[in-house]
């Protein structure tokens, strides 16, 4: 769990600070001092779920928030970027991240043995019985002999490493009076690793229960399409990965979408609690790889929060 307070950063929403808040006055709370470091910390419980084979789920139990900004230039966990149009509406800014998608493949995580249950094929091979692989064939046929005996999926233990990689584009935002907000983000990968773009589109809506109770809420949803080149390097199988032929498979384009929900409630200046909630519609061209084994992925935090 070397990487715990990366990916934790990564992968926790906030309804506090945020690079898509450029809309402040002198009494929203929401708001960043220009010029000051922001360094808040989340204790409490929660998870992030690996839909990968072989892969565990992600404890989240600690989590940090850092955040810098300044006229132009800003600083959100894992996020730079460079803010070069600016309106009272809209804003369009540069951005570098981390993407995220190699979280899920951490070398330490064990293997599991469970059935087959979507192995996919490539037409073109067809496997003599005599020949080399034969025996890796098997592998995926039912043991008419033992027909309950398990059989053994592709697992993160078996593929070849899936490299960190380093997005960069451009993130716009619109903003509709104080509640309502619309982001659109490009970003290709800028370090070479899988050699293609993504795009995310999202909505958020903050509102305030009652003015009597000191807490806040925002629902969430969006839509995040990501390229042949993506998918296929983080989900695809091929020569490189040490498995039988008849699970290799070649990543496509691909849709997924995502809906959240969070709560802050603030108990004091410092202190104040946390419930954040996000389900993953997986894109049926990661769920046809025979490295998934879920249909969506989940995120659920609870816990307080200390601001510095």
């Amino acid at each position: 769990m070397k990487h715990f307070f990366l990916l934790a950063a990564l992968a926790v929403p906030s309804i506090g600070v945020s690079a898509e808040q450029s809309l402040c006055t002198d009494t929203n709370d929401e708001c960043v001092a220009v010029g000051q470091w922001q360094i808040s910390l989340a204790v409490g419980g929660g998870v992030l779920t690996n839909p990968v084979v072989g892969g565990d789920n992600i404890p989240l139990l600690v989590v940090p928030y850092v955040s810098y900004y300044n006229e132009r230039f800003f600083l959100e966990n894992t996020t730079i970027g460079y803010t070069f149009s600016d309106a009272p509406s809209f804003d369009l800014s540069a951005i570098l991240e981390l993407n995220g998608e190699q979280k899920y493949f951490n070398s330490l995580h064990a293997g599991n043995i469970i059935g087959v249950e979507s192995a996919s094929f490539n037409d073109s091979e067809v496997l003599d019985p005599t020949s080399s692989d034969s025996q890796d064939f098997k592998d995926i046929l039912p043991d008419i002999r033992n027909p309950n005996a398990l059989k053994k999926l592709p697992s993160t233990d078996d593929i070849s490493e899936r490299d960190w990689a380093i997005d960069g584009g451009l993130l716009g935002n619109w903003y509709i009076g104080n509640a309502h907000n619309i982001s659109a983000q490009w970003l290709y990968d800028v370090s070479g690793v899988y050699k293609g773009q993504h795009i995310k589109v999202s909505y958020k809506y903050r509102f305030q229960p009652s003015e009597q109770w000191p807490a806040k809420v925002m629902l969430s949803m969006g839509a995040h399409w990501q390229s042949d080149e993506l998918i296929d390097y983080y989900y695809g199988i091929d020569k490189e990965d040490d498995v039988s032929r008849a699970y290799y498979y070649r990543g496509q384009q691909g849709i997924s979408t995502f809906i959240g929900l969070a709560l802050n409630y603030r108990l004091n200046p410092d202190w104040q609690l946390k419930f954040s909630t996000k389900r993953t519609f997986l894109a049926n061209e990661i769920q046809n790889s025979p490295l998934i084994t879920e249909k969506y992925q989940d995120y659920l935090f609870i816990g307080g929060q200390y601001d510095f």
